[in-house]
């Protein structure tokens, strides 16, 4: 996104010899970005990296359960030199912090991660207030499809234990659901089981985890 940032061009667009027009790239103006707490320092980057290399201004609300590195982030910013507004960290409660700018008059679009209830309620504020660009990316139930003709049953059941319990199952794109051949399941199950019980839980930066 960084090298991004002095390449978002506007165009001429090809007319006749009597018109002039023009495709101009502006920012949008204030987004509100609103994270979860799984990966916070990623989804964060994701969320606030585009917004600011396009031109805008970016108020960032963490989860309330993880906004330490968010924090540290705008820190970090601000003594690279941002100038002061550009980029700002608002700590708190969705049913407060999060509404509240998403009902703001004086923010322009809303980008959110996480569940599919709260993104409806997001939409609604939008509406309810200045009609902002709501971009949503909500929870689903993502399937591992698995079929008779499969190659490497043991390779792919490791991938499919690590689909669902990696960081704990926090995932977006958790691999939440296993839709299997008939004629493979009985055996397609015993090697997930096997591949989920050779995974250690405890501290993540324990190598033996």
């Amino acid at each position: 996104h960084a090298e991004s940032i002095d390449k978002l061009y506007g165009e001429v667009a090809p007319t006749g010899d009597d018109a002039l027009g023009l495709v101009m790239r502006e920012p949008l103006g204030v987004v509100a970005s609103i994270v979860p707490w799984n990966f916070p320092l990623m989804m964060t980057a994701w969320k606030i990296a585009p917004a600011l290399a396009a031109g805008n201004s970016v108020i960032l609300k963490p989860s309330e359960k993880s906004p330490l590195s968010a924090l540290r982030l705008a820190s970090l910013a601000r003594e690279a030199g941002l100038p002061r507004g550009v980029f700002q960290v608002l700590p708190g409660y969705g049913h407060t912090v999060g509404q509240a700018l998403a009902l703001s008059m004086d923010v322009d679009c809303l980008a959110f991660t996480g569940s599919t209830g709260v993104g409806k309620r997001l939409m609604q504020y939008a509406g309810q207030s200045n009609l902002k660009k709501v971009f949503l990316e909500c929870g689903g139930k993502s399937p591992n499809l698995v079929f008779a003709d499969c190659k490497d049953l043991d390779r792919v059941a490791e991938h499919a234990a690590g689909a669902i319990f990696h960081n704990q199952g926090e995932v977006c794109i958790a691999g939440s659901r296993l839709l299997v051949e008939n004629s493979i399941r009985e055996a397609f199950v015993e090697k997930v089981l096997a591949a989920a019980e050779r995974m250690q839980p405890g501290d993540p930066l324990d190598p033996a985890s």
